[in-house]
């Protein structure tokens, strides 16, 4: 595994603004840049990020041509989010998508995207919920996670939860265990396995360093807020 480091212990409350520019690609390079900006934002606001979470303003986007930025509003963001941002950016150069520059600007300080630090956020010391952990990481490359909610999770908040939940899939690519190859991430299957369980199947999890999981405990650290989990399961 890569060894990435883990911490939340500097949090960041204000605007943002973050700027990519396009060095080559394919024809819709820039919009697959733009894409992985904008599932980003959408992560923060769903919770990956916790505490951390978007202000009522909406993530606002401009730029043309081989340009991209967006202008968002966070509370309490652990700043190694955007070494996240920075994996996810980073990772575009597998489909022969090459930056010329990426950056966000925050409080009069600039931050390089484009250089690996090697931190990425932590999940809680303390969960309100169990958290179970594969003993033995070895086997093969597929993944399955389970979230069990206390009671029965309404039908009209199911496809909501479904979601967010699969915007893991873009934030993963910024946790490859060799940076010289692509994340292999594909075939998810999530549904609910019964009114109170989500059933959540990567059937290729390939090259990616198990720090990612703290995302997710994460994303229920906030669901638990309204929807109390009892239990969160890998393997």
């Amino acid at each position: 595994m890569s060894g990435f480091d883990v911490s939340s212990s500097e949090r960041f409350s204000g605007p943002i603004r973050i700027e990519a520019a396009l060095a080559e690609g394919p024809e819709g390079a820039i919009d697959r840049v733009r894409g992985r900006i904008r599932a980003f934002a959408d992560a923060i606001d769903a919770g990956y990020f916790f505490p951390a979470r978007m202000r009522s303003a909406a993530p606002q986007f401009g730029g043309a041509g081989d340009a991209v930025h967006v202008s968002l509003q966070v509370d309490e963001l652990p700043l190694t989010a955007l070494d996240v941002l920075g994996g996810m950016l980073r990772d575009c150069r597998h489909d022969e998508v090459h930056l010329r520059s990426a950056h966000a600007e925050l409080d009069r300080r600039q931050r390089d995207l484009l250089r690996d630090t090697g931190w990425r956020p932590e999940a809680p010391d303390d969960t309100p919920f169990e958290v179970e952990f594969p003993e033995d990481l070895g086997g093969n490359y597929a993944l399955l996670v389970e979230i069990e909610f206390a009671q029965p999770v309404p039908p009209a908040l199911r496809e909501g939860l479904l979601a967010d939940l699969a915007l893991w899939d873009e934030l993963t690519r910024a946790y490859p265990d060799d940076p010289d190859d692509p994340v292999d991430v594909s075939g998810a299957q999530a549904m609910f396995n019964d009114p109170r369980t989500i059933h959540y199947h990567e059937w290729v999890w390939d090259n990616a360093d198990v720090e990612a999981w703290d995302l997710i405990v994460n994303l229920c650290c906030v669901w638990h807020q309204t929807l109390p989990i009892v239990r969160l399961h890998f393997e």
